[in-house]
C-alpha cells in the first residue's frame, strides 16, 4: 500500500517573498493552526493538500476567513 502524504500547504507570510511548505502530522493539527496562517498570509486563500484514507490520489481544499472563521470555499480531487 502506498504511503500517505502528510497534510500541508504552501505559505507566504505578509511582507516576505519566500514561500515555504508547512506540513502537519495530522489534518486535525493543520485545522487548529489554519486561522493563524490565514490571518498572516499574503493572500486571502490557502490551498491545503492532503491524502484521504482509503482513497488514492491527492485532495485539495481552498480555505479563507469568513466572519473571522476558516471556511472551505472549494474542494476536490487532483
Amino acid at each position: 500500500m502506498a504511503r500517505m502524504r502528510k497534510p500541508g500547504f504552501y505559505f507566504e507570510e505578509k511582507g516576505y517573498h519566500n514561500q515555504d511548505w508547512i506540513s502537519f502530522k495530522t489534518y486535525r493539527e493543520l485545522k487548529k493552526q489554519l486561522k493563524y496562517h490565514l490571518e498572516n498570509s499574503r493572500e486571502d486563500i490557502i490551498t491545503v493538500f492532503r491524502s484521504r484514507r482509503g482513497e488514492w490520489g491527492e485532495w485539495f481544499e481552498k480555505w479563507t476567513l469568513s466572519n473571522n472563521k476558516p471556511v472551505i470555499i472549494e474542494k476536490g480531487w487532483m
